[in-house]
């Protein structure tokens, strides 16, 4: 080292020397903000960011960091800008921002955020498609893959999948990418999405029941990137006498419930197990191997069995024991809210999993905020090997207690989204967003709540919605309830952010 001369020329020097290859293999882990400052720098780091590959490998680890559906981005097709647009989106998110921003600019807002675009659909099916004879049905559910590019969409006879495209300045396509009639017809369906095991595609169990008669279940898988994407039937759909609930805990894998009973689901065997929880749960969710159930007094986690039944009639397991119950913060046995991270979220270790808890004490208002801690099993091998950790309480006085129902949590960079709405008219979508609990704390910080879109006539029947928070999309219905409208909130540019 030359003692005469200062240690940042000496750095300096010794970086303008790297050979480029290694530049590009360090520029790999860097995040999409620090490489646009990185090649502000000198003419030489400027040549080296300003290609297609840096930022294609800068979109595809946000993609991986934020549990994004991988083929949400056409990568080969992208300009340069666009790519460098879309890898800034999940980076530093630019959404979260705009809420605190407007959070800030109103304390409590009243006028909706305004978006970038909005644009209006009516599901339609091609008609090459072997659904195309079908009665199109009312508008049931509405649930964005993680990406914000593909949305799977129910009605009361069909499911669609569309796609929306990357870009919110460019039509949405007049036709689904591929459509299939349900095999319960005017029944109200519900769906869970998981990536399948390679990551190119998308598993989708959907859960059929109509009051008074049998509950269906199937399972399909779809490639949205084939030629002809098709909903492809994993297995036989099932039909149960109860009125059961459902979702994929993770690929292959659903778990449905009714009352008690709990089954879970190898949906490409066909193979069943079951038991019997001692308390009817409210709420049932999964976490890597474990099957959590929470109701009005207590969490309860048990280990998730290896089915091995042919039928779920014969499936169920003796003296099937908890492996852990733990009591939460509204145990006077009240009626809670009970909000989590989505399934595609719970299924993955990219994002922290989330159970928000809302209820009462007293007179105020509280979200109790858990989230999914994991931990060395080798200690003790009764213990599951993750458990919720209640990190903190947030009073939700003046903040969203005008809402009565909270339908998601979603982890944005370092924040928590969670989507309300109202159950009265006219149908209301509000966001509160708060930093994301890293430490245990008696109260947490204040949620700023933001207004995001407000219908202009009567609330649907089956008024739904979902978000991508990370590329800044939303989708909801109409108030006649026959058309999806598409609200993208980020701004085309993306250097302004920084």
């Amino acid at each position: 080292m030359d003692v005469d001369k200062p240690f940042a020329a000496q750095f300096r020097s010794t970086l303008l020397e790297l050979p480029i290859d290694n530049i590009f293999q360090i520029l790999q882990f860097a995040d999409p903000a620090d490489i646009f400052v990185f090649g502000q720098t000198c003419k030489k780091f400027f040549e080296v960011t300003a290609t297609r590959s840096v930022w294609m490998n800068a979109l595809r680890r946000v993609c991986e960091i934020n549990g994004l559906f991988v083929p949400s981005f056409p990568y080969d097709d992208m300009s340069f800008s666009e790519l460098q647009r879309a890898a800034t989106f999940g980076a530093a998110p630019r959404f979260t921002r705009r809420l605190y921003k407007q959070a800030a600019n109103n304390a409590v807002s009243t006028v909706p955020l305004a978006p970038l675009s909005r644009r209006i659909f009516r599901p339609r099916v091609t008609k090459f498609s072997s659904a195309a004879t079908e009665e199109p049905g009312l508008l049931k559910t509405v649930n964005l893959v993680p990406g914000g590019r593909f949305l799977i969409i129910t009605t009361s006879t069909l499911m669609h999948l569309w796609d929306l495209g990357y870009d919110a300045t460019k039509l949405i396509k007049p036709h689904a990418l591929a459509s299939i009639a349900l095999p319960k017809p005017d029944s109200e369906p519900t769906i869970s999405i998981l990536p399948t095991e390679d990551g190119t595609g998308i598993e989708v169990m959907v859960v059929m029941f109509k009051i008074g008669e049998t509950t269906t279940i199937a399972n399909y898988h779809i490639f949205p990137l084939d030629t002809h994407p098709e909903f492809l039937p994993v297995s036989e759909p099932h039909t149960a006498n109860m009125l059961m609930r459902g979702f994929l805990a993770k690929p292959g894998c659903g778990v449905v419930h009714d009352g008690r009973e709990i089954f879970v689901w190898n949906t490409a065997r066909n193979l069943w197990a079951s038991w019997k929880a001692d308390k009817i749960p409210d709420k049932v969710f999964a976490y890597r191997d474990l099957i959590v159930g929470v109701d009005t007094k207590t969490i309860t986690l048990w280990e998730m069995p290896t089915p091995h039944y042919e039928t779920a009639a014969a499936s169920g397991l003796e003296d099937y024991l908890p492996l852990l119950t733990l009591s939460h913060p509204f145990s006077g046995g009240q009626e809670l809210d009970i909000a989590l991270t989505g399934d595609w979220f719970c299924s993955t270790d990219t994002k922290p999993s989330f159970l928000s808890l809302i209820g009462w004490k007293g007179s105020r208002r509280y979200i109790a905020r858990y989230m999914m801690h994991s931990f060395d099993r080798r200690a003790n091998h009764n213990l599951p090997g993750s458990i919720p950790i209640l990190m903190d309480q947030i009073s939700m006085t003046g903040a969203g207690d005008h809402l009565d129902y909270c339908t998601e949590i979603q982890p944005c960079g370092g924040d928590a989204l969670a989507l309300w709405t109202s159950q009265e008219s006219p149908a209301v979508i509000e966001v509160s967003i708060s930093p994301l609990p890293t430490e245990k704390k008696n109260e947490g910080p204040p949620i700023k709540t933001v207004r995001l879109f407000e219908s202009r006539g009567d609330r649907p029947d089956d008024f739904e919605f979902s978000i991508c928070p990370i590329t800044g999309r939303l989708c909801t219905m109409t108030g006649q309830g026959n058309e999806i409208i598409v609200l993208d909130f980020l701004i085309p540019s993306w250097k302004d952010e920084y």
